[in-house]
Order: structure tokens, then sequence, then C-alpha cells
């Protein structure tokens, strides 16, 4: 029998025993250890094999863990053994072990991997907010170059983070005060074709659309082009789908699923800048989301849309045909759902679309990439164009 096995059968009473009693075997208190010293135990005790068997000890996992001592410990919170759980759940597991009972516990393989010495937390906090939100991108500074612009979640502030027309980006500039959390489905296009972006956003309180216009050094005063509603659509894109050469609105409408588009009539003042809606998708839209109208990508003069397949995480360009979209074809194997935001533009002036795209886990801060369109539908390589912060 292993002696990590012996000692934890030992021990087992121990595991639901009074804490008094636990106190009196603890050679030494140990109440962490990281990830790479507990990647060193399994290493001893299993070689890395998290999902590794000893049945006939009972010892299961990358830790050899007592199928009694995992139960003890409430390992059955994420599976019924060490074995059948992540290499996180066994470890978060291990930790509570190694407080209770110290690094004798692996008698064996704990004191050599530096158990008892190491003390830090192998998962700390991590940040609950992403840094920048609600990702889009216009001429906002009137020098004929994509800016890609943002939501600061902590202040709600509006920022432009101006094209140098290489792909890359200057400074940032506020363009709007507070409260800019309190809009989404940020999107871009010149709806009244005067040469400057206009901003479009939904406010999640009232449902309204409204209209923010480019002046050339920013946005102006809003102006509501949509009552309220709005709530009921989300993904909103920017585009001139229809071919008249003026930008419409399209959105997925959530309780059918449906995607549909509201054409441009070239007026931004007031009601009157959307025209009666138009449906050129059928159901099934739920299951896209990030869409984004990045212009014209596969180089035939018509706008195009591209979207992430929520199942699969692949992307997928919807060419625009002058009269809605035709078949999609895939531009971007699996992986696009740890794409949490992205921004379409013509980034780098060679007139095809590009998009800017923020790689992070959920909740999390995480890298920009700027990815250069080809003129065939596909994208370029990525560059990081942006630290960690977004």
């Amino acid at each position: 029998m292993p002696s990590s096995a012996r000692i934890r059968k030992a021990l087992l009473p121990l595991a639901v025993a009074p804490v008094a009693a636990l106190s009196l075997l603890n050679s030494g208190s140990a109440q962490a250890a990281s990830v790479a010293t507990w990647d060193k135990v399994a290493f001893c005790e299993s070689t890395n094999n998290w999902q590794n068997q000893n049945p006939r000890y009972d010892l299961y996992g990358g830790l050899q863990i007592l199928q009694s001592t995992w139960v003890a410990f409430g390992g059955r919170d994420y599976a019924p053994r060490a074995d059948l759980a992540t290499k996180e759940q066994q470890i978060r597991i291990a930790e509570k072990i190694l407080a209770d009972q110290g690094v004798m516990a692996w008698p064996h393989c704990g004191p050599p991997a530096g158990l008892g010495d190491d003390h830090a937390d192998p998962f700390p906090p991590k940040p609950t907010d992403p840094g920048m939100t609600s990702l889009t991108a216009g001429d906002f500074n009137g020098d004929g170059k994509k800016d890609l612009v943002a939501v600061e979640v902590k202040s709600g502030k509006l920022f432009s983070y101006p094209g140098t027309g290489n792909g890359r980006l200057g400074d940032r500039v506020e363009i709007g005060d507070g409260g800019w959390n309190g809009m989404k489905d940020l999107t871009v296009a010149d709806m009244n074709k005067d040469g400057k972006d206009d901003l479009i956003a939904t406010e999640t309180s009232t449902g309204k659309l409204f209209l923010y216009p480019g002046n050339g050094n920013g946005v102006g005063s809003r102006i509501e082009i949509g009552r309220g509603g709005w709530n009921g659509l989300k993904d909103l894109f920017t585009g001139d789908f229809n071919g008249d050469g003026k930008k419409d609105v399209g959105a997925t409408e959530i309780s059918t699923g449906k995607l549909v588009l509201y054409p441009g009539t070239g007026n931004i003042n007031g009601l009157g800048a959307l025209g009666d809606r138009v449906e050129i998708g059928k159901g099934g839209w739920n299951g896209m989301n990030k869409l984004v109208g990045p212009g014209d990508v596969n180089k035939d003069g018509k706008d195009d849309l591209i979207a992430t397949e929520t199942s699969t995480g692949k992307l997928f360009l919807y060419p625009g045909t002058g009269n809605g979209i035709g078949d999609r074809t895939e531009i971007g194997t699996g992986g696009w759902n740890g794409i949490s935001d992205y921004a379409g533009a013509d980034f780098n002036g060679d007139g095809i679309g590009d998009l800017a795209a923020v790689e992070s886990e959920p909740g999390e801060t995480g890298k920009l990439y700027f990815y250069p369109g080809t003129g065939n539908g596909r994208s370029g390589d990525r560059t990081e164009i942006g630290n960690g912060g977004w």
C-alpha cells in the first residue's frame, strides 16, 4: 500500500472528527499552496494524471485522495470521485485537506514538493468587471480614419481610441460623460450622409433608440429615433443592406429569433430617421451573437455582416446582396466564444472591413487584437494592439 494511502487511512477518522482532535496530529499547519506546488505533488502521486484511478486502495485523482476523505471534505459537490472532477476542483478540495490535516496528508510527496512552505492562494480572486465594453467603431475626430469606441465599465464614460490608419490606436479621448452604462448595443454609421459618423444606442431603462450625431470632434446632443420597444431587440448593427446608398439599422428580434432591418431614410431629425422594418433573416438568429457590420469585407462593393455562432464558437460572414444578406461562409473556426466583444470597420485604410476584438474570460479584462480583412472574406493573422485592461 502506498505510504500516502496509509497515512490518509490513519487520518480518515480525523476528517470527520472535531477540530480540536485534528489539531493534535497536525505537524505544522499549512493553509494553501500554489498550483505549481500542487502539480509537483500530483507528479509524485500520479505522474500528473488527474484522472488516475487506484481502486485497490480507494485513491483517486491526480493527488490520490482517499474516497471517504473526498466525501468528508465536500468533494461530491463537484463530482462523485476525485478522478471525475477537474484539476481545479481537486485542488480546491486538497486545499481543505491541507488546511485541516497538514502537509502529512501526503507524507511521501508533500514535503519534497514544498507543500508546507508555499502558502500561496492557488486561485486568487479574479476581476469582476471588464475594463471596457460595448465596442463599436467610426470616425469621431474627422481625420478620415476609423476609431475604436468603447464604454469604461467603472465610470460609465465613453471613450474614443483614435485610429492611426495602420490598424493601431492612439491615446484615448473621452467623448461622452458618465451614464453610458445605461446604454446598450452601440453601433455606428453616417446616417445622414454628411460625412460624419453618428453613434446609435438603446437606452436600457426606456427601450428607446437614440442617435448621437457626430460633429467631427466627438458626438452631439442625442436625438430619439425609435420609441420604446428596442429592449426587445439585441445585437444592433449598421450598413447599407438594401442598396439605396443609405445606412440602415439591423438587429435580432429576441422573441422570434428573426433578423430584421430598419431602412435608413437619410434623415436624423427625430423619429423619421428609420423606415418600416423588413425581415432579412428567418428564425435562428438567437443562436448568433456579436453581430457587426464592418463594411465591405469581400470587396464586392456591398456592406457585409459578421456574427459568431454561440454553440460552436465559429465566426461567419453573411455577404450583403444589395437586397439583404446571402448564404453564410465560415471565416473563423471555433474559439470565437473566447472573444468577449468586437467591433468592425476599415481600421487600416485599405478599403476592406477589419475587426478589433477583445479576448477575455467572462467578467474579466483581456487583450485587444486587430484582425485585418484580406478581401476574400477571411481575416489575416491577428496582431495585439492593446494590453490587458480591455
